[in-house]
């Protein structure tokens, strides 16, 4: 049984993995047309362009926003 769990979980982390990935696609296109909207009247503003000075990278940071019911 203990074999069995441990290779069941094994096969599954790849299915995982790919779910999360989908789910934070999702997550990031959905913010970028929030941003789009919002800053619709900003001049100048482009969207999901780094709001940093730098040429180093930064990763994208994930801040949930809960969607209006």
């Amino acid at each position: 049984l203990h074999r069995e769990n441990l290779w069941s979980r094994i096969h599954l982390i790849p299915l995982l993995t790919a779910e999360l990935d989908r789910d934070t696609y999702r997550r990031n296109r959905a913010a970028l047309v929030r941003e789009a909207e919002i800053m619709k009247d900003v001049p100048g503003w482009k969207v999901g362009e780094s709001v940093y000075n730098t040429k180093r990278y930064v990763g994208p940071t994930q801040i949930v926003v809960p969607e209006p019911n």
